[in-house]
């Protein structure tokens, strides 16, 4: 018998085994049972729970060449955690002659074997279903009690070993004085500028730019208010910003937004009168981003996401800007347009989606 490996490895638990490990255990099998390797299909920090997988629909299109025999696989859930992938897949193989075969579930061909299989299907299913609702729930619960979510920390903040949010010593006076300093007049930019000459750094140790400070200045964690999904909780956490000075800085900046711009007065946006007046702030604040740049683009996301947490069918994003939170599913991405900026490649250069 000729076969193939088919491995998988999930963001979501950093407990399962390793890729190393899967084709270690399938390699072991097959030399086991005198079955003939001819490569492996293997798939990094993807979900079994979607069939968007490049290497596992190559795995599946080879099939109809007739070059192998079955696709081993360290466990079924490797192959998906979806059993109506599962069952259309393992039709479409078989169809080709192809047989998948789990390297430590002992599955017999008989029709027990069939009842055993959908049973491991099922579990493997309610064990993905089970997960996204726990790291919900958990985040939930840190939420209520004030705790820190994972994610980039906050700049002022540290995270102490009960994850609850501490006034950094060394940042919060900083956010302090870009407060005072720009309710005193200062504009944005010299505030920029007599920071980065102060040697401050983000919490990633990046030079200070406008859209940090601009982050920092409406960010109401710093008087205290804690907000995750519909969760909100005044005085949650430690203020570094007195209410008064913080009202007072809004008022500037509404004010300050308002104003004539200083330069292409005759500039057109076509979202005036459309948007809310955060929404047209953050469009100026951006529009000059070259998103051709890495760093720039780092620099966006950075700006508006706290965190990102991939499970088996879904993408759940923590915001800053929002204090909120938007689950993304895998059909959502899908039918989005997202691959007209380009997806991760593969390393002979092809696209890792589409």
């Amino acid at each position: 018998m000729k076969a193939v490996i088919y491995a998988r490895y999930s963001s979501d638990n950093q407990r399962e085994e390793s890729i190393e490990g899967q084709l270690r255990e399938c390699t072991a099998y097959c030399a086991k049972n005198d079955i003939t390797i001819l490569r492996s299909y293997i798939d990094r920090a993807l979900s079994a729970k979607t069939d968007n997988r490049p290497n596992f629909q190559r795995m599946v299109k080879d099939s109809a060449k007739g070059l192998f025999d079955a696709v081993i696989v360290w466990k079924l859930d490797r192959f998906a955690r979806n059993r109506y992938d599962s069952a259309r897949y393992k039709a479409q193989l078989r169809k080709y002659g192809v047989k998948v075969l789990s390297a430590t579930e002992n599955i017999s061909e008989g029709p027990e074997g069939i009842i055993l299989e959908a049973m491991l299907e099922g579990m493997a299913e309610y064990y993905s279903a089970e997960l996204s609702e726990k790291v919900i729930r958990g985040h939930t619960e840190n939420a209520l009690k004030c705790k820190y979510n994972g994610g980039t920390p906050t700049f002022g903040y540290v995270i102490d070993k009960n994850k609850h949010y501490q006034l950094d010593p060394r940042t919060a006076p900083v956010v302090l004085e870009i407060f005072n300093l720009y309710a005193q007049g200062t504009t944005l930019k010299k505030i920029r500028d007599y920071l980065n000459d102060k040697g401050v750094t983000t919490v990633r140790g990046k030079k200070i730019d406008l859209n940090f400070i601009a982050a920092v200045l409406h960010n109401r964690k710093y008087i205290g208010k804690y907000g995750y999904r519909e969760i909100v909780t005044p005085g949650g956490i430690s203020a570094i910003v007195p209410q008064d000075l913080f009202g007072r800085v809004q008022q500037k900046v509404s004010a300050n937004k308002k104003a004539p711009a200083r330069h292409k007065a005759e500039d057109n946006y076509l979202l005036t009168m459309l948007a809310r007046e955060d929404v047209v702030y953050w469009i100026c604040c951006f529009r000059t981003l070259d998103v051709s740049k890495l760093e720039e683009r780092r620099r966006l996301i950075d700006s508006f996401v706290n965190s990102v947490t991939i499970f088996d069918d879904h993408i759940l994003i923590t915001f800053n800007y929002k204090d909120g939170s938007e689950r993304v599913t895998f059909d959502d991405i899908k039918r989005s347009d997202l691959k007209s900026v380009g997806g991760p490649k593969e390393p002979n250069g092809l696209d890792a989606v589409g």
